[in-house]
């Protein structure tokens, strides 16, 4: 564990090869997930790592689906959490307010394929 101080623990999904269910912990070495059922899936991200948060924001956020945590060497982790205004909100105390961004829509990916 890179937390000596847990400030959340929250059921989680996590999206990494299969669904997982589990529990994020956020504290003050980083972000943290575990799955319920095998303890040797974890996943450990310092605060330091973390390069941005790609948030999924539906109906002007009444709504978050899921969240992608992007590092700067090993890519994206996604997830969904039970309460993500909550977590979000707390993570905001350890990652820049600016590296909080929304995905670009469907249709602007679409079309960007399209123009050469």
């Amino acid at each position: 564990m890179i937390n000596e101080q847990p400030r959340l623990v929250m059921p989680a999904t996590s999206f990494l090869y299969q669904n997982s269910y589990g529990n994020i912990v956020i504290g003050d070495g980083g972000f943290e997930y575990f799955d319920n059922k095998d303890r040797r899936k974890f996943i450990e991200i310092p605060w330091s790592e973390i390069d941005y948060v790609m948030v999924s924001v539906f109906f002007k956020g009444h709504w978050i689906p899921r969240i992608q945590v992007v590092t700067k060497k090993n890519g994206g982790y996604i997830f969904a959490a039970k309460e993500p205004k909550k977590l979000l909100k707390l993570m905001q105390d350890y990652v820049p307010k600016e590296n909080f961004v929304k995905p670009r829509p469907m249709f602007k990916r679409i079309s960007g394929w399209f123009k050469h």
